[in-house]
Formats: C-alpha cells, sequence, structure tokens
C-alpha cells in the first residue's frame, strides 16, 4: 500500500510543479470573479496538498524512509556485467574492494588479497557470511563468473589485462593478468557481483545482489524503490526505505519545497535560493571537466576501433598551449558553477599523485594575448582580416563535440568564446554516446574524468590506448614514449605507494606544462538540497559521476 501512495504523492509533486509553472491568469472582466474564486480555490488546494506532502515526510522521518532525486535510472537495466551505471548500483550489488573515504582500499566482499612472486596472479579471499537476497551464498565462483561474462560483453571497463579466472575453492578465486599492473585491485573493486544461478533475461529488471538493500518496485520513468535488506553482512542500513523519484532538476526543487521529497540534487546555480525547511549540502569533488586535444595530423590512419584519427590544427602544440593560457578557470567556476567548484589545471587536483610542478599559477592562464603570442610566434597568425589565424594555409578551426550534462554546454560556450579572441574558430556540436564514436580522434570532445585512482592515467595518455575496448581511453590518441615508460614503470612498480613517483614523472609530460593533450577547467562540487534534519554522513571522495550511494547505509534522519 505504502509504495502506491508513493506513486501517488509524485505525481501530484508533478502536478503541482506544471500548475505553478504552467497556468496564467485571465484578464477579460468578465471572468475576474471567476478567475479569483478558481485562484483562491487553488491556493486552498496547493495548501492542502503541500500540509499533506510534509505529513507524510514526517511519517517517513518517523519510518526512517526517504524520497530522493538523486541519479538517473539506468537506461540497460541493473547489470554490472553490461557496464557500471553509477554509484546507484552499489544499493543492490556488493563489490569485492572499495575506496575508502582517504581515497585508500578496503575490503567489502574480500577480506584479503595476495600477489604472486612474478606479479601476475592475484588470488583473492571473499568472506564467508555473504548472502545474495534470494538467500544463496555468495562464492568464488559468482565472482569469476561476474568477472568472466563481463570481459566477454565489452562493457565499460577494460578488462583485457585478465588471462584467465581460477577457482581455487569456494572463498578464494585467482586472477591470472596478462602482464603487471599494479593498479588492478581497481578493477576488483568496479564490479558489482552477481549470481550465477539467476543471472538471467530478466535480471536486469530484477535484480539479485547482496548489497545493503534490495529493488523491490520499478515504475520506469518514475520511480525505484528499495527496501534494507535485513541479511546484509555490513553495517544495517539506517533508511528503512530508500525511494528515487526520477525527476527533472527543477520539478525535484518544486517537490522538496512542497514536502513530496526530501533531497534533490542541483547544480550550483540553483543553490542560491531559498527553500524553507530545507538547506544546501555542498560536498566537494574530484569529478572535473576538460577537452581532449586530437594529438596527432590527419593522415587518413584509423585507430583500433575503425574510427579516423587525427586533426591537423589541434595536432600543433601551440594551439593546445594557446587554450591552456588563454581559458579563464575562476570565471567559470565563479560564473558557470556559482562558486561550486575548484579550479583545475591538471585533472588532478586533490589526489596523492599529483606532480604540484605540473600545476598552472593563476598568471598562467586568463591571459589571451599571452595565448595569442604563442600562436604568433609558432607562425600562426590572420593573414586576410578574417579574425581567424591560420599556417601555411591553414585555418585555425575545429569541432568540439559535447553531451548533456552539468555545466557542459556554459564550459564548452565558453571555449568557443575564447577560441574566437584569440582567434580560434570552434566549431561546437551537441552529441550523444551512441553518436560520438565515429568523429570521437578528429574532433576535441569535452569530458568529465575523475576516478580517485592513478590508473585513469594509464587509461588517458597511454599510447596505444585509442579505440580500444573503452573508446574514450586515449580518445585523441597521445603518444610520448618517455610518458608511456613513466607509466610502465608505474604499472610494474611494487605497490600503490610506490607507483606514486612514477605517475607524477609521467605528468611532466601529459600535461600543460608538457604536450597539454588537454585543457583542463575545474572541479564540480556535487551538491545537495535536503529537507532539514537528512544526514548523508560522511560520504567518500566524489569522483565523475558521483558516489553518493556508497555510504548509503550512514543515511539518516538526524
Amino acid at each position: 500500500m505504502k509504495k502506491k501512495v508513493v506513486a501517488v504523492i509524485l505525481a501530484a509533486a508533478l502536478a503541482m510543479s506544471m500548475t505553478a509553472c504552467g497556468e496564467k491568469g485571465q484578464t477579460s472582466e468578465g471572468s475576474t470573479s471567476a478567475a479569483a474564486s478558481e485562484s483562491k480555490e487553488t491556493e486552498e488546494t496547493k495548501e492542502s496538498e503541500s500540509g499533506a506532502a510534509f505529513g507524510a515526510r514526517e511519517e517517513r522521518i518517523a519510518d526512517n524512509e526517504v524520497i530522493v532525486a538523486i541519479g538517473s535510472e539506468p537506461e540497460s537495466g541493473f547489470d554490472s556485467t553490461t557496464g557500471g551505471h553509477g554509484s546507484i548500483t552499489k544499493l543492490v550489488f556488493s563489490t569485492m574492494f572499495a575506496r575508502d573515504k582517504e581515497l585508500g582500499w578496503t575490503g567489502d566482499l574480500a577480506t584479503d588479497y595476495e600477489v604472486s612472486e612474478d606479479r601476475l596472479t592475484w588470488t583473492v579471499t571473499l568472506r564467508d557470511d555473504a548472502y545474495f537476497t534470494d538467500g544463496e551464498k555468495v562464492t568464488a565462483d559468482d565472482v569469476a563468473y561476474t568477472y568472466r561474462t563481463a570481459k566477454e560483453s565489452g562493457s565499460d571497463i577494460d578488462l583485457t589485462i585478465i588471462d584467465s579466472i581460477e577457482v581455487l575453492n569456494e572463498t578464494q578465486v585467482a586472477f591470472h593478468l596478462t602482464r603487471i599492473y599494479s593498479p588492478f585491485i581497481e578493477r576488483l573493486a568496479y564490479l558489482g557481483i552477481v549470481p550465477e544461478h539467476a543471472h538471467d533475461e530478466n535480471f536486469k529488471d530484477q535484480p539479485v545482489g547482496s548489497g545493503p538493500y534490495k529493488l523491490v518496485q520499478w515504475d520506469k520513468g518514475q520511480q525505484m524503490i528499495f527496501q534494507a535488506n535485513q541479511e546484509y553482512y555490513g553495517e544495517a542500513p539506517k533508511m528503512q526505505q530508500i525511494t528515487i523519484a526520477l525527476l527533472e532538476t527543477d520539478t525535484a526543487v518544486a517537490a522538496l519545497e512542497n514536502g513530496t521529497i526530501d533531497v534533490a540534487e542541483i547544480n550550483g546555480n540553483l543553490a542560491s535560493k531559498e527553500i524553507a525547511g530545507a538547506s544546501v549540502i555542498d560536498i566537494e569533488s574530484i569529478e572535473c571537466y576538460g577537452v581532449c586535444f586530437p594529438m596527432v595530423p590527419a593522415e587518413g590512419k584509423k585507430a583500433e576501433d575503425g574510427a579516423e584519427i587525427g586533426n591537423d590544427v589541434t595536432s600543433d602544440l601551440a594551439i593546445r598551449q594557446a587554450f591552456n593560457r588563454a581559458v579563464d578557470r575562476e570565471l567559470m567556476v565563479e560564473g558557470i558553477m556559482n562558486g561550486y567548484g575548484s579550479v583545475s589545471t591538471t585533472g588532478l587536483e586533490q589526489m596523492p599523485w599529483l606532480n604540484e610542478d605540473t600545476v598552472l599559477d593563476a598568471s598562467e592562464y586568463n591571459d589571451i594575448e599571452g595565448a595569442k603570442q604563442i600562436l604568433a610566434d609558432a607562425g600562426w597568425e590572420d593573414t586576410d582580416g578574417d579574425g581567424i589565424v591560420e599556417k601555411d594555409g591553414l585555418k585555425a578551426e575545429f569541432p568540439l563535440l559535447y553531451t548533456t550534462g552539468k555545466y557542459r554546454q556554459e564550459m564548452a560556450l565558453e571555449f568557443v568564446r575564447v577560441g574566437q579572441e584569440i582567434g580560434v574558430q570552434v566549431d561546437l556540436e551537441q552529441v550523444t554516446w551512441d553518436t560520438i564514436l565515429p568523429k570521437i580522434h578528429t574532433s576535441a570532445v569535452m569530458y568529465g574524468f575523475g576516478s580517485g585512482d592513478p590508473s585513469e592515467l594509464y587509461n588517458l595518455y597511454y599510447g596505444g590506448m585509442a579505440g580500444g575496448p573503452v573508446a574514450w581511453d586515449n580518445s585523441g590518441v597521445y603518444a610520448n614514449d618517455d610518458c608511456d615508460a613513466a607509466i610502465d614503470k608505474a604499472l610494474e612498480a611494487e605497490d600503490e605507494a610506490d607507483a606514486i613517483q612514477y605517475w607524477q614523472e609521467a605528468q611532466k609530460y601529459a600535461s600543460a606544462i608538457g604536450d597539454s593533450p588537454y585543457c583542463w577547467f575545474a572541479n564540480a562540487n556535487h551538491v545537495y538540497y535536503a529537507a532539514d534534519g537528512f544526514s548523508f554522513g560522511q560520504p567518500v571522495v566524489q569522483p565523475h559521476g558521483g558516489r553518493i550511494f556508497d555510504n548509503v547505509v550512514e543515511w539518516t534522519w538526524e
């Protein structure tokens, strides 16, 4: 019964927000009285519905339940073998390892691991008290099945580093690698483990996991309802029910105002709004936005995925250096993000493996004249007076692809504006991830990254990665032998701590002070409106896409 009530409340929220945004008063003299009467009835109805909604919130608080508008509906369903689907899957699935709140590692399903002397085999030991929500025990067979299936499916994680997987016993599984790879634990922390016995064609809509919650109702396009898993092996969730309302941001904020929902994910531009009974929760993140440049000339070559590579304009170092010099990062943070973010010139600020020497000082960007001088020194000049510089008959013009999402269009437009100021024409094109692939190696691309893991440097900058299992890994086809050598040393290091010095060395080349394969802009904080009394606990460091559900067992009404 309660589940249906939730759906009714959400429908009311939609209706109320549409009324507030869409109705217009009548103006003819004959209808004035009727309009006033109708307006009074409407206001009374709104007050009644609003009061009922706030009463429902009080009931939710008493029952340890919450309705949030956070995250998005997984379009391909809940199946970690075909894609990560973001932090929302942490509600349902367990992983073997997880990042802790200091960006270190902690066990989830795993209690320990050992690396062989030749460092090509990782043996993981699992806890023996974890059960799927259908009552079946989680075993090493399920782990092996999950990783084999994900490798074969070509999911959004590159598992080609795995040569084979061996089940040693019920609680031990060995991963044999094709090469030494010191950050392999990151791969072991990515996939939610699925039950081999229940993984069928219906699984994506009716998932069975071993996480802190179980999905009990999914009204597609409207809501997802999760109830606490009473048999969860970890810390018991404080919230007994979490409903994710699938609302657009403006509608979600309106629903929060009238008490229909309790938490809404927003962008910084909305955070100035005063909402009675609610406040802003501002969480720093390592989610960084920037533009990836095609790094090689257009010579008719193709990447591994068959897509053409190269761009004659962006392959010129001066073009890339000029944008890194010209872009005003403070303007993006203060103007576009409304202050809910921080400047980034490396994509790695806040990371333990950051090479501080690669960070641009504030005097080294937002410098239009300096950028123009870089171009002029490299032979780029406007000889025909059209405002666009040329070099050897080549116009400084290139496309920039971007997808929808927070801040992306605004940042892309600012990048275009900066280009105009320095005499470079940037042709903006909105795409989807389904349509981006044919142009991903010939166009500049607006990306969001930030995984909290040093192996991201391997994904972004290692030569030969372009066009591999994950299309956006090194989509600019960057290759530098010195950078590759440093990354190789990092991958072959004894452990993550020993590898840091080599990750830092690689940054000397793959940064704005080196080859400038990217122009990084800013880190975007993760911002929410929450009803008074709600707490996320102590969230883990928030990466690209967010991990707000990673510590969901700490969510509470205080």
